[in-house]
Parts: structure tokens; C-alpha cells; sequence
């Protein structure tokens, strides 16, 4: 079974921006407006090949799934 993430609190902080995250996927080591300022981020604080998340300008209901 899936797990799933919810990332619904980096919103208020990171609305319309990369965050890029550590092998945790919950630790945020990295965001920026752009995807080469978030990985740029998180590489200065060690941790290479980030999973990278864009937070969405706005928060919008969704009802689905894979």
C-alpha cells in the first residue's frame, strides 16, 4: 500500500515555490522560485539528488487518485 504524504503545511510558507526535500521526503533542505535554486539549496547543505515538490500558487480542493 502507498503512503500518503500530506504537504499541505508548505504551502502558507512556499506557495509558488520549488521545495526540495531530504531522503525523509519531510525535512525541507531547499526552495527557491526556481527548480536550480532549490536543488542549489539543498546540494550546500549536503544532501544531493533532493525529491523535488512545486507548491501549488494556490490551495485547491482535489477529490482522486492514482
Amino acid at each position: 500500500m502507498k503512503q500518503v504524504l500530506d504537504w499541505s503545511h508548505l504551502y502558507p510558507n512556499y506557495a509558488n515555490q520549488w521545495v526540495a526535500f531530504a531522503k525523509d521526503r519531510e525535512t525541507v533542505v531547499g526552495n527557491g522560485r526556481s527548480l536550480r535554486a532549490a536543488v542549489k539549496k539543498a546540494e550546500r547543505r549536503g544532501v544531493r539528488d533532493p525529491m523535488l515538490f512545486k507548491v501549488p500558487a494556490q490551495m485547491l480542493p482535489y477529490v482522486g487518485g492514482c
